[in-house]
């Protein structure tokens, strides 16, 4: 799906009312693979509910609202963080409306991703640490699940050490080479559509990673 098939969706449902759309996310990390969400934010020119659209993740705000520090502004619809404000303001395409300026500073967005890797991300590995034990590490594992928690702490690794945004993708190149002991490589060859059998012990490996870059990143 392109940006403009979806302006054309929302359009016919809501005439009028969408002032801006700009998409970030893989589209403009250059890390579209197969099953990519198009990411984008819509301004509304006034508060209406947005139907839902299969493959669009969506976060909807007032128009204006991109002028404003992201703590300052409450969405409609979907979340907003200053990793998206980051993104928007730096390599964000615009489709609609006028390019934001999306204030906000570099210290804003290390301390958003340093809190996610403790309040959600240790949440879920901590659990998963559990249960490890009990587990047949050569067995089949969801492709999508260890892609998720594979490459999902990289990213925020990545922007602590040095404040850029980065794809999944790349973001798992970098923390393969940082900890090339790690079969990293396995998730992104398998993210970019190669035929990688993925098992227990790859999400093990991204346990390992994950307690890696929390030593990395508070020491």
């Amino acid at each position: 799906m392109t940006p403009g098939e979806y302006l054309t969706f929302l359009d016919a449902r809501l005439p009028g009312l969408v002032a801006g759309a700009h998409v970030y996310g893989s589209r403009v990390l250059d890390d579209v693979v197969s099953g990519s969400d198009l990411d984008i934010v819509i301004e509304l020119a006034s508060a209406a509910e947005v139907p839902a659209f299969e493959g669009a993740d969506v976060a909807i705000v007032l128009a204006g609202s991109l002028e404003k520090p992201v703590f300052d502004v409450t969405p409609l619809a979907g979340e907003i963080t200053p990793v998206l404000w980051q993104q928007l303001r730096t390599v964000g395409q615009t489709v609609r409306g006028a390019r934001p300026s999306c204030p906000g500073t570099a210290a804003d967005v290390e301390a958003y991703c340093r809190d996610n890797l403790v309040s959600y991300w240790k949440l879920d590995f901590d659990r998963f640490r559990e249960v490890l034990p009990a587990l047949d590490l050569q067995a089949p594992i969801p492709r999508e699940s260890v892609l998720w928690v594979g490459l999902g702490p990289a990213r925020l690794w990545h922007t602590i050490r040095t404040g850029e945004i980065v794809s999944k993708s790349r973001a798992g190149e970098l923390a393969a080479a940082r900890w090339p002991d790690l079969p990293i490589l396995d998730l992104v060859s398998s993210r970019q559509g190669s035929d990688v059998p993925l098992t227990v012990a790859h999400a093990q490996a991204a346990l390992e990673l994950f307690d890696r870059i929390l030593a990395d990143v508070t020491t």
